[in-house]
């Protein structure tokens, strides 16, 4: 499951977090799987958003539940820090459904190509 990150350290700043309980991210069982799902929403947002890249980070130490920073990065200055940062709600909930949109796009044409094999 993703969501936008509630101090979220640049525009689109994203968590992604299994639906089941673990405390570490090391601890998913087929961590290979949530990092697919990972990349699936990073080659979304890299276009969407404009993003030069995309930064990756699993601290844990504030929330005890496996998650993974999805941080977009914009120019030259990379900013992932373990603090909190005060939030801007000003567009999220537009950025939720534009990520959504494509998300549920790019998903959508991934299974019409497999079907067509």
């Amino acid at each position: 499951m993703a969501f936008l990150d509630k101090y979220p350290q640049t525009r689109g700043h994203l968590q992604l977090i299994p639906k089941k309980h673990y405390q570490w991210v090391y601890q998913i069982p087929q961590i290979g799987k949530f990092f697919e799902v990972a990349q699936k929403i990073i080659h979304v947002i890299i276009p969407v958003l404009g993003a030069d890249h995309v930064t990756l980070a699993a601290f844990g130490h504030e929330v005890h539940h496996a998650h993974l920073w999805i941080v977009p990065q914009y120019g030259s200055v990379v900013k992932v820090e373990e603090q909190f940062s005060s939030h801007q709600a000003d567009d999220d909930q537009e950025l939720a459904k534009l990520l959504k949109k494509y998300l549920m796009q790019n998903a959508n044409s991934k299974n019409q190509n497999s079907n067509k094999k």
